[in-house]
């Protein structure tokens, strides 16, 4: 069972403890495990393992460690644009429906190592931040800018307007090379759905189609691997990586 609010496991459980204390509410503990920090202001309750698979599930590796955090908050898209026209290179990640929350988590987590500005997702059609994105990104999603649109195509047309080009990874005839594209000081890298790819209508809105060089032995990346692989080559040449 998902829940916003929970996330779990030992080790997920400590380091969300180690970074984001504050936005603990209670942890619930079936077990002998230690709070790793002498400080902190949320409640330590000690249940029985019933109350915890009926909070998470029976199928789920708790490890008999749940903590009951507050819910994430998705930035306004209009704040995001403001932050957006500082000095300096700019990274910007749409993610064109991923419905996957390990490979959300697990995108989230290689946006903040590779300097993504900015993460904006549909409000529909689209896995949103709940527990197992919070525990596949180590937390990191609580560090992360993320914004929720109805209409990717209007937030591609907004990001333009403030200078910014717009790259989908789609391979096909038009498709160039990534590594052969002179990426804009402002960029916006769009990744399509797990299956899908990026849908027609966000491409025909997008300034270039590019894609990722592989040996062709496979069909394509997994949609985390290929997020990966493009943001470290666009983030190494436009700067964001000393």
């Amino acid at each position: 069972m998902e829940n916003l609010s929970l996330i779990y496991g030992k080790h997920a459980v400590n380091e969300f403890i180690k970074n984001h204390s504050n936005l603990i509410k209670k942890i619930y503990v079936s077990n002998n495990f230690k709070v790793e920090s002498s400080e902190f202001d949320f409640t330590v309750i000690h249940t029985d393992i019933k109350k915890i698979e009926a909070m998470v599930g029976v199928e789920v590796n708790h490890q008999g460690v749940v903590a009951e955090v507050k819910e994430f908050n998705y930035k306004p898209f209009g704040e995001a644009l403001n932050e957006l026209n500082n000095e300096g290179p700019k990274l910007v990640l749409i993610l064109d429906q991923i419905q996957d929350p390990y490979n959300f988590g697990a995108i989230i987590r290689s946006s903040s190592l590779l300097g993504v500005d900015q993460i904006v997702i549909l409000d529909h059609k689209q896995v949103f931040v709940n527990s197992t994105v919070v525990k596949t990104s180590a937390g990191i999603v609580y560090d992360m800018k993320i914004s929720k649109v109805t209409n990717l195509s209007n937030a591609i047309k907004d990001l333009q307007k403030n200078g910014f080009w717009i790259y989908s990874t789609h391979l096909n005839s038009e498709s160039n090379d990534m590594r052969k594209v002179d990426f804009a000081n402002k960029t916006a890298i769009v990744i399509g759905n797990e299956h899908k790819g990026v849908s027609e209508l966000v491409m025909k809105n997008s300034d270039m189609n590019v894609y990722i060089p592989s040996t062709n032995t496979i069909d394509s990346y997994n949609a985390n691997v290929a997020t990966s692989l493009i943001l470290y080559h666009v983030a190494n040449y436009i700067g964001k990586l000393k």
